[in-house]
């Protein structure tokens, strides 16, 4: 046999391993959107419950090779994406304050992170995806994380987790939020800030200033926009942590910045420059969603249903402190700044 036809059938080989889970992972995300559109629930969430009754099939070792296409690479392409969705003429509209404000929130949000599941003994690197997931813009924030955590089965097993928390909590934020608001005296204005500045989710975020009023639910995606700038650089600084931290191994120097970080600021400086036109942003945007949602289903698939039982009462409590501490340094930050 030639070298040549040798490469071929290796080829078709590794294709055909990859094959099954990459339809899988596909079907995951597909079936994600449209639950999630007619049950009017969050799409990160059905893909979480999707990929663990995938999961509880027992195919891992049929479709393991191409789910972890979408677990890892694909995960990766999705979060750096999301920065071609950062339109610096919107953020500008909320000025300076906004950069102070969600900067603010995304280093409080972490540090108290830290702190809280320090004290409860908790995995450093599983406290700082939470600590992410509730000081950015939950799930995607979780899943930028994970990649700057190192690889291992415990922590894919807390991101998972922390999707499904967050997602709660993010509902019962858009709900709780607007009469908590009210109650509070706050302006229209002033509430799409704390909305945009505490809740967790983007889908969340948008509901909650829509059951106020149009100009709510305008500065509110512009205030969460804010937050999700600050997603680079904290993936950046998490890693920096997890190498100084006996579980990352002390490392001397700083690390260079993974590369779906650099894409994210490289993108969003295109959309600041205009260089991307209006159309392929949408495109992206979609892209970008897909392969987030394939990539939860992936890691969920992987886990399994048995995952959930071995969810820690630390990590519940940790989420619910961290979810109560952004959303009183949010409020602050309101009476504050706006």
């Amino acid at each position: 046999m030639t070298t040549a036809a040798i490469r071929l059938d290796a080829l078709r080989n590794g294709a055909g391993k990859l094959a099954p889970g990459l339809v899988a992972g596909l079907l995951l995300a597909i079936l994600a959107k449209l639950l999630a559109s007619t049950l009017h629930a969050p799409a990160p969430l059905v893909a979480v419950i999707l990929g663990m009754m995938l999961g509880a099939l027992g195919l891992q070792a049929q479709l393991g090779a191409g789910l972890d296409v979408f677990a890892k690479p694909g995960l990766r392409l999705g979060v750096a994406m999301m920065g071609a969705q950062i339109s610096w003429s919107e953020f500008a509209a909320l000025g300076g304050p906004a950069i102070v404000a969600s900067g603010a929130v995304v280093l409080g949000g972490l540090g108290i992170g830290a702190l809280a599941g320090t004290a409860l003994g908790l995995p450093f690197a599983e406290s700082l995806i939470a600590a992410a997931a509730c000081s950015i813009c939950g799930a995607s924030a979780a899943l930028a994380a994970s990649q700057a955590a190192p690889a291992s089965p415990a922590n894919q097993r807390t991101t998972a987790l922390v999707i499904v928390g967050v997602n709660l909590l993010s509902t019962v934020a858009m709900l709780a939020y607007p009469p908590i608001a009210h109650a509070l005296g706050l302006t229209a204005h002033q509430a799409g800030v704390f909305f945009g500045l505490s809740i967790h989710d983007v889908a969340q975020v948008a509901g909650a200033g829509a059951s106020v009023s149009p100009e709510t639910a305008s500065t509110a995606a512009l205030a969460k926009l804010a937050r999700i700038v600050w997603l680079g650089p904290a993936v950046i600084l998490i890693g920096l942590m997890l190498s100084r931290s006996k579980e990352g191994g002390v490392v001397g120097g700083l690390k260079a910045p993974p590369l779906f970080v650099l894409g994210f600021a490289a993108l969003a400086a295109c959309r600041g420059l205009g260089l991307i036109p209006p159309a392929l942003v949408a495109t992206m945007a979609t892209c970008s969603s897909f392969l987030l949602l394939a990539g939860v289903g992936a890691i969920s698939a992987k886990l399994g249903p048995k995952a959930l039982l071995e969810v820690k009462p630390k990590l519940a409590i940790m989420l619910g402190t961290v979810t109560l501490a952004v959303a009183v340094l949010a409020y602050a930050l309101t009476r504050i700044f706006f």
